[in-house]
């Protein structure tokens, strides 16, 4: 099934993954820019594939044989085509197949199992009309081979690339197709965010592509509210890009194990963790453990949390039970309220990626898309689950894996593709359930359970509010609104990073309309980083909508700075980074600072910059708003099960928990096969910035507990060690070491105690 919004139509029609029939290039490249037409409705592309009850393809059906529902409410079918028609122009179009091997958690003996019966796949079914691409999930995503035609070299990735490789070795195999992006995901540290990636690198290709996924699967405990967040944000993938996934499991009807991994211990300091306090009216305040000498691996203190994370909850709405006095976040929202785009903001709200709170779909939706189960606690109800809900099938209990993937193979043409524009307009980044039927007795239909719409990275673009805002931007004229901004940046391949960017605005120049039973309030964004010649490197622009009970709420709103979050991707480089926002009539900010992004190999040893925080959360807290985080692409700052929410002001109160995130990028991890991961040591200081002296030294700290072996990414939570210093400025300094001791590379960020 594929989902396509069509708010606006290009020339090409390629940019929006309708291209069928369009594939000039066995491996698309990048969308080149084309001639833009204002469309006159959304038009909602929905693909069925419909079987009798022996399993036998359906051919001869028309567009009065199907019934569709958005949101249980009934739509007109307005398109309707079938590629297996002889006489439909999709029949010609080129097929797009993944192998997926996932050997994170799959006994040797089955792996073996699944790449002999892949080869004898391959001998069938790869051809012209036929491309292939080989992919490994080992700890982190590897693109072993990128799209081809060639059987030859398609056998050769699968029967002989070692089980332990790391991505880099593996980069002239994937290439620069669509998929060469996915290998470098630094986001993809498990299989379900490794599936969004590979489907996100897939949405330039043309049609429906197939996802063959060999794995034993995994358990997916209710109580798991991050697995779910990702699987949530999977099915979104999938939908947005025409994914369709076919999962094998590779254990058949064997019972193989898996020997657990034994980790040697380690005699460096252990660092100390975050705990993640529950912030109230009145805050908790949870005291870490001071840094004592102890055995690496263990938990240094903190009781299994660690980093960072979003201050509130998805527990209640208005007013905000979870808000933090110093300025923070109110309540995610509540099934009633806030969304990724609308909502009702909590005291001390935050906005921004995933948090602009205006009037918006419920926050338990996203998990709607999912298909209905009565359980998913078992290995192989992960696997039904990531089958139906992108309309794929699945292959269990059965050691004929050539005949499991044969049948998929069968498949590639075989669906309807039904088209809508829904009744109601949806809302950018809402979520809406999807049903098929066939008015035939017998069948069984196949299509994916909804699909969510997603918020443009620039909004505004085009509009007078942008041009109002690039006015403020260009010109001289200071603002009239106060605002802090900070900017931390992660790498998320080689010379790529994405920025963190957050701002606390004050809420005194927010002007409250009632609208619709609501005060309602709207703040405008203008993001641009320049290079050196002026040129626009990135940019984003974006509405922050705000619909509040009452004046009441609107009194306590003002309490607190506003939090506002946006993330963007740019090269490494030196930039000026400036932002604007306008508040109501001549009420606007404006903000500037140097942004440096340092170049960055993948091959060799990396740090990511500094993001200082007083605000976290443990993700079974937060799961509505994880959900929309990674709904809209947003990458959470997370370390051992907290999250953290980078702060937009370098001012922070003594005796308030404070925290500094950050990300070490060791090569050496990718090599799964070693029995432990190595040692990395990070050393903290906290310094007088003036004469440079030290105030606070810990030592170097082994921080290999962080690390997961086959993801070269580690990131660390850590609470900053200010208790005993005195209000002032200072500068903390976090020096990471490699594994061999042969790196050394130091970030810094500045802060003022108060």
């Amino acid at each position: 099934m594929r989902v396509y919004v069509a708010v606006f139509l290009t020339s090409t029609l390629c940019l929006a993954g309708v291209c069928a029939g369009q594939d000039a290039n066995p491996v698309p490249g990048p969308a080149q820019a084309s001639t833009v037409i204002r469309a006159e409705k959304k038009l909602v592309l929905v693909d069925a594939v419909v079987t009798d009850k022996h399993g036998n393809y359906i051919h001869d059906l028309t567009a009065e044989d199907f019934r569709l529902w958005e949101d249980k409410k009934e739509q007109k079918i307005e398109t309707f085509s079938f590629e297996a028609d002889p006489k439909s122009p999709l029949v010609n179009q080129k097929h797009y197949l993944v192998l997926f091997f996932d050997n994170s958690d799959t006994a040797l003996t089955d792996q073996m199992q699944a790449r002999k019966a892949a080869l004898r796949f391959i001998d069938a079914n790869a051809g012209p009309n036929r491309m292939m691409a080989v992919v490994n999930f080992g700890g982190s995503l590897q693109v072993t081979q990128n799209f081809t035609a060639d059987t030859d070299r398609l056998k050769q990735v699968v029967s002989g690339v070692r089980f332990a490789t790391s991505p880099t070795e593996l980069a002239a195999l994937a290439g620069s197709g669509p998929l060469g992006r996915a290998a470098f995901d630094f986001g993809a540290r498990d299989v379900l965010l490794a599936l969004r990636s590979l489907a996100k690198g897939l949405a330039t290709v043309p049609g429906r592509k197939t996802l063959i996924f060999l794995s034993p699967g995994f358990p997916l405990p209710l109580t798991d509210s991050i697995l779910h967040s990702e699987l949530t944000a999977v099915f979104d993938a999938c939908n947005k890009a025409n994914v369709a996934i076919y999962p094998i499991d590779v254990k058949g009807l064997s019972m193989s194990a898996v020997s657990p991994i034994e980790k040697s211990p380690q005699r460096w300091n252990a660092p100390v963790f975050i705990q993640a306090a529950v912030y109230r009216r009145t805050p908790v305040v949870y005291e870490p453990a001071a840094y004592e000498p102890q055995r690496g691996g263990s938990a240094g203190g903190g009781a299994a949390t660690g980093g960072g994370g979003h201050a509130g909850g998805p527990t209640s709405g208005g007013a905000g039970s979870h808000s933090i006095p110093s300025g923070g976040a109110g309540s995610h929202g509540a099934p009633s309220g806030g969304s990724p785009s609308g909502g009702t903001a909590g005291t001390g709200a935050r906005a921004g990626s995933g948090y602009n709170y205006g009037t918006g779909y419920n926050y338990v939706q996203p998990r709607s898309i999912w298909p209905h189960m009565n359980s998913v606690t078992d290995r192989q109800d992960l696997l039904r689950l990531l089958a139906e809900g992108t309309g794929g099938f699945v292959i269990l209990n059965t050691n004929d894996l050539v005949g499991g993937l044969n049948k998929i193979g069968n498949e590639q043409n075989e669906y309807y593709i039904l088209g809508y524009s829904p009744s109601e307009d949806p809302e950018e980044g809402s979520c809406h359930t999807l049903k098929v039927k066939v008015d035939r007795g017998g069948t069984e239909v196949r299509a994916r359970t909804g699909y969510c719409t997603e918020k443009p990275l620039d909004l505004l673009a085009g509009s007078p509010a942008e041009k109002t805002l690039e006015a403020r931007v260009f010109n001289s004229a200071p603002g009239n609104v106060k605002a802090s901004m900070e900017a931390p940046f992660f790498y998320t391949g080689p010379n790529t990073a994405r920025v963190s960017v957050a701002m606390e605005i004050s809420p005194d120049s927010l002007k409250f309309q009632k609208q619709k039973g609501k005060m309602h309030s709207e703040v405008s964004v203008l993001g641009v980083a320049y290079g050196p010649d002026g040129s626009i490197a990135a940019k984003f622009s974006d509405t922050i909508k705000l619909d509040l009970d009452g004046k009441k709420e609107v009194k306590d709103f003002a309490e607190h700075p506003m939090h506002y979050e946006k993330q963007f991707d740019i090269a490494s480089g030196n930039y000026l980074f400036k932002v604007a926002f306008t508040c109501a009539g001549e009420s606007f900010g404006k903000l500037q600072m140097p942004l440096i992004v340092e170049p960055y190999d993948s091959k060799k040893f990396g740090v990511s910059a500094l993001a200082l925080s007083d605000r976290f959360d443990r993700l079974t807290d937060i799961q509505a708003g994880l959900d929309a985080e990674l709904l809209e692409d947003v990458k959470p700052l997370v370390s051992q099960g907290v999250q953290l929410t980078p702060s937009g002001s370098n001012v922070f109160k003594k005796g308030a928990a404070t925290g500094m995130y950050l990300e070490i990028y060791e090569p050496l991890l990718a090599d799964q096969s070693q029995a432990a991961p190595p040692k990395i040591g990070l050393q903290v200081r906290v310094l007088d910035p003036k004469t440079g002296q030290a105030k606070v030294d810990t030592g170097f700290m082994n921080v290999a507990n962080y690390s997961k072996l086959g993801s070269p990414v580690v990131p660390i939570g850590l609470k900053l060690p200010i208790d005993n210093l005195t209000p002032g400025s200072y500068r903390v300094e976090a020096k990471a070491i490699d594994a061999a001791g042969n790196a050394s590379i130091a970030r810094t960020a500045d802060f003022v105690l108060e």
